[in-house]
């Protein structure tokens, strides 16, 4: 992980959070009903390069992938980007809700299995001239199945009022 001085002292808590970003965003949005999903796309397709690297798959698995905006009510202002990666032989293995949750936020789905495991969060600093600068992944394993997380923050992220609940 990096060290605390690289990275903005308002993101930090964002970036380490090993709980659920949904539930962090409830709070600092102050409301139940956020926060809000922007379905960017989802599907079936074989993984990307460093998706097989951070997952361990071989050439030409396939895996069902999602990815969202998550903002706190207007869309042009979202607060993450987030992409969710499952190997299609995880969803056999209990991650099949996953690929049913359309508009709702994936963490409610994933943080309610007290069985689930968290790979240490990894912090990147992305060298890109749009607003995504800082970025986090890290794997969720309950079982045998695994899901690659990916989030990308915006300089439109809430500021930090806590974890809010699991």
């Amino acid at each position: 992980m990096l060290v605390r001085r690289h990275a903005p002292r308002a993101l930090w808590p964002w970036l380490v959070l090993p709980a659920s970003l949904t539930a962090a965003l409830r709070r600092a949005y102050g409301r139940s009903d956020t926060p809000q999903v922007l379905l960017l796309g989802s599907g079936r397709g074989v993984a990307r390069p460093e998706e097989r690297r951070h997952l361990r798959l071989h050439r030409g698995e396939r895996v069902f992938w999602r990815e969202v905006l998550l903002h706190g009510g207007d869309a042009g202002r979202p607060a993450l980007w987030a992409r969710t990666t499952v190997p299609l032989r995880g969803l056999r293995q209990g991650l099949l809700p996953l690929t049913r949750q359309g508009t709702r936020p994936i963490g409610d789905l994933l943080f309610r299995h007290r069985r689930l495991r968290r790979s240490a969060i990894v912090i990147e600093r992305r060298r890109r001239q749009r607003a995504w600068s800082w970025a986090r992944r890290s794997i969720l394993q309950r079982g045998p199945s695994q899901a690659l997380i990916e989030e990308r923050f915006s300089h439109y992220l809430p500021a930090w009022h806590g974890r809010g609940r699991r």
